[in-house]
This record gives C-alpha cells, sequence and structure tokens, in this order.
C-alpha cells in the first residue's frame, strides 16, 4: 500500500483554500479520500508532504497515515479483503471484527451450503444453485466492495445484468437466491437491513404438452444422422417415463429394480429434490434401454435442446420442443389417462402431490372433447 497526501488546484474553492486529500494506492488501483482539512495549495509542499508553516497539521497528516497502516496491518491479520474500497471503508467507518465483503459473503454462505450437502441436508442441485447465482453476481460487479456497501441500486444492477443473460423467471430465481444470502448477512449480524428492496414479478408461462399422437409422429421418425436418432431415443425416453434431464443422463442398469412379479421399474433419487421416482418400465422405454445398452449418449443440456430444434423441424412439430416439455408431457398425458394424482406424483418424484396438480394437472384437447361426448346427452 502507498499512502500520500495531495492538495490539488483544480479543487481551489472560492475562498482560495483546497481540501488536502489522501492518496492510497493498493494493487495499482489509487482512490481518493477528502479530509477534513483545507489549507491554501501553494502551503502544501508535496515532495516533503508537510505544510509549510504548520507543525499542528503535519502532526495530523503523520496521525492519519500511522492510521492507514494500522488499517491495513489488522486488516491482514484478520485475513480480511484487502483492496482501496474496502480499506477507505474501514478508514471511514472504522474497523468491525464482522466486517465483510461481498465476495466474501459468497465463500462464508457457499462453504455452509457445502457442508449441508455434505450432511445430506440438501441436494447438489441446491448447492449448484447459489454456485449459479454467485457466479452471476460475480460477472456483474465486475470486483468486489464491502457488503455494507451493498445498496439497493447495485442489486438492480445485478438483476438488469442477469435479465441480459436469460429470460426473467429464471434471473428471478437466481435474484431469491441472493436475497436469501443477504437475510444470511442480517442473521450474522454483517447488515442491518436487506437490499434486495423491490419485489419480483414472474411472467406467467403457460406450457403446452405434445399430444399422443406428435410422440408417435416423433417416435416413427427416422432420421439420416446417428446424432439425431440417439436425441430422438432419449426425447421419447423421457415423454414415457418423465426423467429430468440430469436424471436421464446419469441413468444406468443399475437403477432398474425387478418386483416379485417380474416387473421392471426406474427406481431413481432425482438430482434436484433427492426424492426417488417410481417409473415403470413400458415397453417403449425397454426397446430404447436395450438399444443404447442401458447406457445413454447424453450430450449437455445446451446441446440437448439445440438438437431438439432440429428434430422439431423435421418433424413439423409447431410446438418448441426442449428437455423440460418431455416431463411435462409426461405428466400431463397419464393424467389425462386416467393415473391418479398420488401416483402421477410418485413416477414423477415430486414431493408432494400438490406440485403435480398445480402444474401439470391440465386437460388435453382430446381428453375435454371425450368427456362432454360423455355427457353430451343431458346436454340436450
Amino acid at each position: 500500500m502507498i499512502v500520500n497526501f495531495v492538495c490539488r488546484k483544480s479543487k481551489v474553492r472560492s475562498n482560495g483554500t483546497a481540501p488536502i486529500e489522501l492518496s492510497v494506492i493498493i494493487n495499482g488501483r489509487r482512490k481518493y479520500v477528502a479530509l477534513d482539512r483545507k489549507i491554501n495549495p501553494k502551503s502544501f509542499i508535496a515532495k516533503k508532504q508537510m505544510v509549510k508553516g504548520d507543525e499542528s497539521l503535519n502532526e495530523y497528516l503523520n496521525a492519519v497515515r500511522n492510521k492507514c497502516y494500522s488499517i491495513e496491518t489488522e486488516m491482514i491479520k484478520y485475513h480480511m479483503l484487502f483492496n482501496t474500497d474496502t480499506f477507505t471503508h474501514a478508514f471511514k467507518y472504522g474497523l468491525k471484527s464482522n466486517a465483510i465483503s461481498v465476495n466474501g459473503l459468497f465463500d462464508e454462505f457457499l462453504k455452509k451450503q457445502e457442508a449441508k450437502y455434505d450432511g445430506r441436508l440438501i441436494t447438489g442441485a441446491v448447492v449448484s444453485k447459489y454456485k449459479c447465482t454467485i457466479r452471476y453476481c460475480r460477472e456483474a460487479m465486475d470486483g468486489d466492495k464491502m457488503l455494507a456497501d451493498l445498496s439497493t441500486s447495485d442489486v438492480e444492477a445485478i438483476y438488469m445484468y442477469m435479465l441480459g443473460k436469460m429470460a426473467n423467471n429464471s434471473a428471478i430465481c437466481y435474484m431469491r437466491k441472493l436475497k436469501t444470502m443477504l437475510i444470511y448477512a442480517i442473521q450474522e449480524g454483517y447488515i442491518n437491513t436487506n437490499p434486495v428492496t423491490f419485489k419480483f414479478h414472474k411472467d406467467k408461462v403457460e406450457t403446452e404438452p405434445l399430444t399422443l399422437e406428435e410422440i408417435r409422429a416423433i417416435r416413427a421418425k427416422e432420421f439420416p444422422t446417428e446424432r439425431l436418432n440417439n436425441i430422438r431415443d432419449m426425447f421419447i425416453l423421457q415423454c414415457y417415463t418423465g426423467l429430468a434431464f440430469k436424471d436421464m443422463s446419469s441413468l444406468t442398469a443399475k437403477d432398474i429394480k425387478v418386483d416379485k412379479d417380474g416387473k421392471e421399474w426406474i427406481m431413481k433419487a432425482r438430482t434436484k429434490t433427492g426424492v426417488t421416482a417410481f417409473i415403470p418400465v413400458l415397453p417403449v422405454v425397454k426397446e430404447i434401454l436395450e438399444r443404447h445398452h442401458y447406457l445413454l449418449p447424453t450430450p449437455s443440456n445446451q446441446k440437448y435442446n439445440a438438437y431438439l430444434k432440429e428434430i422439431q423441424e423435421v418433424c413439423g412439430i409447431q410446438k418448441t420442443l426442449h428437455s423440460h416439455l418431455a416431463r411435462h408431457t409426461c405428466g400431463t398425458i397419464l393424467l389425462n389417462a386416467g393415473l391418479d394424482m398420488v401416483s402421477v406424483s410418485r413416477i414423477l418424484g415430486h414431493s408432494s402431490s400438490k406440485i403435480t396438480e398445480s402444474v401439470y394437472a391440465k386437460l388435453l384437447p382430446t381428453t375435454i372433447m371425450e368427456r362432454v361426448e360423455a355427457v353430451s346427452d343431458k346436454l340436450e
């Protein structure tokens, strides 16, 4: 750290005086702090770092210099983040034992979440969400600062950055994770109030599932490349099992269990929730698994969804194909086929049948027509 004093002529006021400023350079970055002393710039000797003919003021400057080095020593001693922002904060407001930077909070909170994961209190998916949240926040901030200096406008800037990277609903999920971390900071006494003062409003998104006719059209289609045929198989398997992409990509023969009646089941704990899904292995599913020797050639989720766009175009499907649509389709079709809510919930691996009901309990047009026709005589 390099500490100096300056008295800039550009800041001379109408009475002919200018403030003495503390100049601090840490890791090549400079920051100025205005002191509560004003002098005639001509009386300041920059080379000697002193004010001509004013011993009391020179003693004050020496005291300020000593204070700076004392703060530096304490911050290094307690392994605190040491840069121009954190130093000037400590200089202005004092060095608190519980002071922490934004990145310091992120690191501390993430360690606690990883410990919870090791103790099987939360799933790996939760830890992953926090890691993504922290990554986006750090990208948006482009640097660190003291947590106490984090303002509502800083949080809004993070939200706006995320909106430039993803859809509003996805950004809100990450912002809620940030809010949780800031609530933790309040509980630990790092800050008194949460800078997230505004409410988030999710966009209402209606997902229209595929019909059985559309599923059959995709299933019957032979593609010119092995790549698309493999993607077709994985998508069809999702439609008939409701497996999420991560669970499908990690599926192995060990996840297939046989009951006392010789029926095969996929019994697999969901990556997202840890809840075990109980999925009957239908003939079409068994056919796909055997074709790929119970090890599906899954690419990344991003590539998988990109390849599904190709299948969508080739098959003339008007709906946008993506990984979650297959899971959504599975739940909706099972419910429309007459399967009870609890059974569908167990197949999808939901922690509660209320989740199944709120997300998947939609009637397909064909089901509506069948039910109307069944009571049509009562309507005449």
